[in-house]
């Protein structure tokens, strides 16, 4: 192994998606430069340690935590960290690296400022963000959209940043594909409230740290994303949790506005009903329904626990 000033462990928090997570594994296991620790943690419905046991050694460890949820898989990870690593990564698992990321990602840390707390893997295959001219229009109107990647809007919408031709700074960074100090991680935990598969839980983890760190998405640590689709029917529990998740978002953190949450969400409900009535898509229709639940459920304090799987 080529000699870094850092360790790297990386944390894989998976669930019911053994193809994908072997697609990773294997992409870890031909890296030109290998991590130094890689905890897989694990809250299927049924332990798969067997299944993946060919990818298990030494330096690849199992970690079985049930009932699952995403940020307390993350932050159980954390507790099986060796004494000596320095930075730690989070791996969604269906994420694919190409086969120098980790080296370009350890190459990056060799030498990046001491401000800079957290840096993300560069997703390649994100698709772009296209807006007609009434979206961009809704976009500003409603704070959805200031035109700006990487932002965190004070409504709680945020804006993607991958991919990057250059390293590029931040407001946020994306919890599936991202490395940070350890010490950042010691020192601030992972909302568990945000329920199951915890959208919002990587913005609000950055909007914990970025008052004193910088955040970065380097450019050639270069990965792809290769998520599940969507599952149409389960369009309205999912539109519901996001504007939960995005509430207490808004509510923990001071910088950002409550009365500009409900303003942007009534504006994406708004875009979501002239989107199905122009393309006749049924499924924005049941998204503008959960947003309106998602809605209510905030005015009343009913946030519910939704443990659905949304993905096919």
């Amino acid at each position: 192994m080529t000699n870094f000033r850092h360790k790297l462990a990386l944390i894989i928090p998976t669930r019911n998606r053994l193809e994908l997570l072997a697609n990773l594994l294997k992409s870890l296991r031909e890296q030109t430069v290998q991590p130094h620790q890689v905890i897989i943690v694990d809250g299927s419905d049924q332990p798969i340690e067997p299944e993946i046991k060919q990818f298990l050694s030494p330096g690849v460890s199992y970690l079985r935590v049930f009932p699952p949820s995403l940020t307390r898989q993350r932050n159980e990870g954390i507790k099986a960290l060796n004494e000596d690593m320095t930075l730690v990564g989070y791996l969604d698992d269906d994420i694919v690296l190409e086969s120098d990321a980790v080296e370009a990602m350890l190459n990056f840390w060799e030498k990046c400022p001491d401000d800079v707390g957290g840096s993300s893997f560069n997703i390649t295959n994100n698709p772009p963000v296209k807006l007609s001219l009434f979206g961009k229009l809704l976009g500003r109107l409603f704070c959805l959209d200031n035109g700006r990647q990487g932002v965190v809007l004070r409504s709680g919408f945020n804006r993607i940043v991958s991919p990057v031709l250059e390293d590029t700074y931040t407001g946020w960074l994306c919890g599936g594909a991202t490395v940070w100090r350890r010490q950042l991680l010691e020192e601030h935990k992972y909302d568990e409230r945000l329920s199951a598969f915890a959208y919002y839980d990587d913005v609000d983890f950055s909007l914990l740290v970025r008052d004193r760190w910088k955040l970065v998405v380097q450019r050639n640590a270069r990965v792809q994303h290769y998520p599940p689709p969507l599952d149409p029917k389960k369009s309205y529990p999912f539109a519901r949790m996001l504007v939960q998740h995005r509430y207490l978002l808004v509510r923990k953190h001071p910088q950002l506005s409550v009365p500009l949450f409900y303003w942007a969400t009534l504006g994406h409900t708004l875009g979501l009903i002239t989107s199905s009535i122009w393309t006749r898509n049924s499924a924005d229709i049941r998204m503008a329904l959960g947003n309106m639940a998602g809605l209510v459920d905030a005015a009343r304090g009913n946030l519910i626990q939704i443990n659905e799987e949304f993905r096919k």
